[in-house]
């Protein structure tokens, strides 16, 4: 898996975010969670993203339980992308 790849997985179905955020904002954020080799450091890094997208959903409307549900699900493909791009590396983690 590419990096291209990883972040094009992790932000299917990432629209609302997208709209909200903006499509450069997600993007660089996506992609320097995928650069990142250390599983720690991405983690920590996944989960501001994550407490960024709930204030960013919630500021555009979106109620407290739809945001975080769909805070939940970019989270979830954000690491499994993560883990098939470094795992595809042959990166120790």
């Amino acid at each position: 898996m590419q990096i291209e790849d990883a972040v094009a997985a992790a932000t299917a179905e990432a629209g609302t975010l997208v709209s909200c955020l903006g499509q450069p904002v997600v993007a660089y954020h996506v992609t320097a969670i995928m650069r990142e080799t250390d599983a720690a450091h991405a983690r920590a890094m996944q989960l501001a993203l994550m407490r960024r997208s709930i204030e960013a959903l919630v500021d555009d409307g979106l109620e407290d339980g739809a945001a975080e549900d769909f805070a939940s699900r970019f989270h979830g493909r954000l690491g499994s992308a993560w883990r098939l791009l470094h795992l595809s590396d042959g990166a120790p983690h």
